[in-house]
């Protein structure tokens, strides 16, 4: 899985970068998907918020979830929460079909 996390008007430090990329192992690859690419983008959003807007490929379709928040690593964990429940329901369809 490739895992792209790019800053717009927004400066991504190694130590958020490494934060988004742990998190994503940890919550989205223990549902066995075959996810091809994962990018998260960070913004800055109107009132001095950040917005994450996260975007998965996964085979045979893509997600996509957007969250603003006051901390930037606050808005990505709101994000990949609606990744994850996202994540789950594809996984439980593809049970019931195979």
């Amino acid at each position: 899985m490739i895992i792209q996390v790019i800053g717009q008007s927004f400066d991504v430090g190694e130590s958020l970068t490494e934060y988004v990329k742990s998190s994503i192992q940890k919550k989205v690859e223990k549902y066995n998907l075959d996810i091809i690419s994962m990018n998260v983008v960070f913004s800055s959003a109107p009132h001095k918020k950040v917005s994450a807007s996260i975007r998965a490929q996964i085979k045979g379709s893509e997600i996509f979830a957007k969250a603003e928040d006051d901390d930037a690593y606050l808005a990505f964990n709101a994000g990949i929460a609606d990744v994850e429940t996202q994540i789950i329901k594809i996984s439980e369809k593809e049970k019931f079909h195979k």
